[in-house]
């Protein structure tokens, strides 16, 4: 977990659960997948002995500020496989090469960086397929996100930033996450905050305990994080999860499935 806070980073008061901007890696075999390019991705080591992929959910600036500042992007001589289930290849890199030039960005790093190969995302399932199965799912966010879900033969993961959660979605949801060890979960807001962020696109965090006492899953982690929220609260926070099943994310751990 390299990004675990929303919206912007936040350096203060964060040193346990983390400050950068929404990021996640997964190693299997032979493949290194990661989610949104958030400042977390600076830490983010490619994997010469690995195919990379990187995943977006969504191109608000806090999933996507990240990509130039890691300096082995740079190094990197083997492809690194750009993809989005929200928009087709060329969408998505017309979008990124906005995103880092002209008056918004020094350096034109899809001009620069020939190793970055944009790529639809039936594409990037039919490469992974069979040793890893990737499943999609539409999420409720302003401009649009998508979900994504990585099952191998060891386990399964599902990752649900950013999303406004509605009660119609929780079959879509039970169905889609359904066998997963690790879910990821937008808890960005308490309860009490969502009341004034109706429309904002992010769920509660107890929201994300309701549902995954109603899940068949192994374990749900809260994330995208509200940027205000210290390390002191968060901790006040746990010691009242209703859930067993729930945890907050934090910057820097690692799971195995």
């Amino acid at each position: 977990m390299h990004g675990t806070r929303g919206s912007i980073p936040q350096p203060s008061q964060t040193a346990k659960y983390g400050g950068n901007t929404s990021c996640y890696e997964i190693l299997i075999d032979g493949y290194q997948i990661v989610f949104d390019t958030g400042t977390g991705f600076q830490n983010v080591k490619l994997d010469l002995e690995r195919e990379s992929f990187v995943l977006y959910s969504h191109f608000h600036h806090d999933h996507l500020q990240g990509l130039p500042f890691n300096s082995s992007v740079f190094s990197h001589d083997e492809p690194i496989y750009l993809s989005s289930a929200l928009v087709n290849r060329n969408v998505l890199r017309n979008m990124i090469q906005t995103y880092f030039s002209g008056g918004y960005f020094p350096v034109d790093i899809v001009t620069v960086l020939k190793q970055l190969k944009f790529m639809n995302v039936s594409t990037i399932q039919r490469k992974l397929a069979p040793e890893i199965e990737l499943d999609v799912i539409e999420l409720n966010h302003p401009g649009g996100s998508m979900g994504y879900s990585i099952k191998t033969k060891n386990g399964k993961l599902s990752y649900l930033l950013d999303n406004e959660y509605q009660d119609s979605q929780l079959d879509p949801l039970l169905d889609f996450v359904k066998g997963s060890d690790l879910v990821i979960w937008d808890g960005m807001f308490t309860e009490e905050e969502l009341k004034s962020k109706v429309g904002w696109g992010h769920s509660s965090i107890e929201q994300g305990c309701i549902f995954a006492e109603a899940a068949e899953i192994g374990h749900l982690i809260i994330s995208h994080h509200n940027p205000p929220r210290t390390d002191a609260q968060f901790d006040s926070i746990a010691n009242t999860l209703p859930s067993s099943k729930v945890s907050f994310a934090i910057q820097g751990s690692e799971v195995r499935i």
